[in-house]
Order: structure tokens, then sequence, then C-alpha cells
């Protein structure tokens, strides 16, 4: 490097940030940055690495191999600074990095982190955002000591606790028919996840699995935003019950029933390495099944199972 390497560590902060939030507007927004000065440290990251770091898919911004492997070296990074901090200012262990989705995030995760932060409040925590397969290659990686996820792989290595089972529904705009055909809803219009989710990935194979095809409307990778979608009219869509709960009782979105739409649920998961654990864990799991006891009260199922390995 040519002796600037402050500005290439906030340039690798703004590549941390892009892979988390998926654009650079996004990015820009977490860092406190103009979308302009963002740009401008990446493309100084690339010209010093030497090769192409960011690649669009579609609407959203994505990381090459090279840009991927850059931020895994990052964030280890980081968290040996962090851990090497902990030590020296006498923290009695190092931050707890967990991963999840948003959802998660604005639903299971605050209560939990309440607790815990009353029996731990000491505990460094750190937050990192990303979906199912984000999640559970950082833990998988040792670049995050915990995921949520809700579509768990099947790796010998993570060990996993079921959490929650939260059903899916069908949900449309106040006035809606409330009863369509399957084939009546994959008309839609549809709202939907975003692709490449292990979420969408299920929806498009339960119509796909009664031969009927779909053309969303909208596409989003906020549940909470498609639901607000679903509230102003703008279609149908299938969604977890505990983000759909309040919305329901208060009439500003509409069950519908679709008798050929099989029972399904999505279940988030606890996910650790089973090498390698953190002594916060157990209180963050007690936590987390605690949480779920409390979200029940939204149409969400707590899982109460033992610590398991995944199937293999």
């Amino acid at each position: 490097m040519d002796g600037g390497q402050p500005v290439i560590a906030e340039a690798l902060l703004s590549l941390l940030a892009l892979e988390e939030a998926g654009s650079v507007t996004a990015a820009a927004q977490r860092r406190h940055l103009s979308q302009p000065a963002l740009t401008r440290q990446l493309q100084r990251l690339a010209a010093e690495a030497g090769v192409p770091l960011l690649r669009q898919v579609g609407r959203r911004a994505a990381l090459t191999p090279a840009g991927e492997a850059l931020a895994a070296s990052a964030r280890r990074q980081a968290a040996d600074w962090e851990a090497a901090l902990a030590a020296v200012q006498g923290e009695r262990q190092a931050p707890l990095r967990l991963g999840c989705g948003t959802t998660i995030a604005l639903t299971l995760l605050p209560p939990a982190l309440r607790r815990l932060r009353a029996e731990e409040p000491g505990l460094a925590l750190r937050i990192q955002a990303g979906d199912s397969a984000v999640t559970a290659a950082r833990v998988l990686a040792g670049d995050a000591d915990a995921g949520l996820v809700t579509t768990p792989p099947q790796q010998r290595r993570l060990l996993a606790v079921p959490l929650l089972r939260d059903p899916l529904l069908a949900v449309g705009p106040p006035g809606c028919p409330p009863r369509l055909s399957l084939a009546a809803l994959a008309a839609g219009p549809l709202c939907l996840y975003a692709r490449g989710t292990g979420f969408r990935q299920f929806v498009d194979e339960l119509f796909a699995g009664a031969g009927l095809q779909v053309r969303p409307a909208a596409e989003l990778d906020s549940l909470e935003a498609i639901r607000e979608l679903v509230a102003a009219g703008l279609g149908f869509s299938l969604l977890p019950r505990s983000v759909v709960a309040e919305a329901l009782a208060a009439g500003r979105i509409q069950a519908v029933a679709v008798p050929e739409l099989p029972p399904a649920a999505r279940t988030v998961t606890l996910l650790w390495r089973a090498e390698r654990g953190h002594p916060a864990l157990p209180r963050l799991q007690a936590a987390l099944l605690e949480a779920a006891e409390a979200l029940g009260g939204r149409g969400a199922v707590p899982a109460r199972a033992g610590m398991a390995a995944p199937p293999s």
C-alpha cells in the first residue's frame, strides 16, 4: 500500500457494510457517508487490491470472490482487535458476535438481548446482518460466534437448537376475497421475498410443485416492507404469522384461505460451531427460548428442543 492504511481501513469497513446491506445506498447510510464518498472508498480499495471487488446482481450489489475473501479477512482482523482490546480493558470475555436477519432482529432478538444484558452487563455484543446462508457461513468460518437462521445448513460442524416455529399465512389487503385457489393466488399480483433466499426458494417450489409459475409485482428483501405493500393494496403474499399478527389484528391486512396450500412454517434456529463456543452461549440460548415463549402470543410456536447436531 502507499501509506494510506487509515484510508484503506475505512474502505474495508465500507466493504463490510456493503456486504451486509446489499446496496450502496444502505451501506452509505450505515457508515454515515454520502453515496459518492462510499463509492470512492470502494474504488480505492479495488485499485489497491488490483482486482474487482463488486458485481451487480439485479438491483443489488454483491461481492466478487475476491471481495468476499477480503471481507472475511477484515472481519477476522476486527474480531482479533476486539478480543485484544477486551483483554487490555479487563473485560471478562470477548464480544459475542451474533448474526441474524432483519425480521429476527425486529421480533425475537430484542427481548432476548434485554435479558442477556441484565444477566451479563459487561458483555459486549456485535450484531451482524445477513440472510441464513450468509449467517451460517460466518459461523462456520469463525467470523461469528452464533447465528439465528431460518434455513439451517446440513453441516456436522454446526450445532443447532430450534427456537421458534413460525407458520406461514396467505394474506391480502382489506376487502380482498377471503378464499382463493392456489392458481388464483399465483396469478397475483404477488409481493414476494427477494430471490436467492431460502424463504423465496420455498415459495417458488410450493407453486412449482403445483405446476404454477409466479411473476411478482414486487420483490423485496424485507418481510416487513412486503407486509406494508400488501396493506397498501399492491397484492397478496405468503408471510410468517409473527410478521403479520399485529396487522391482522388491526385490520390492516386480511388472511386468505387457500385450501391447496400445504401447512408450512419456518423455524428460527440458533447455530454455533461444534468445536468452539462462546462462554455466553448458554445464557443467550436461555434468553432466546424465553423470548420465543413470549412470541407464542403472536401465533409463533416455541420449539423447545434439546441441543443436537443437525441431520447430515
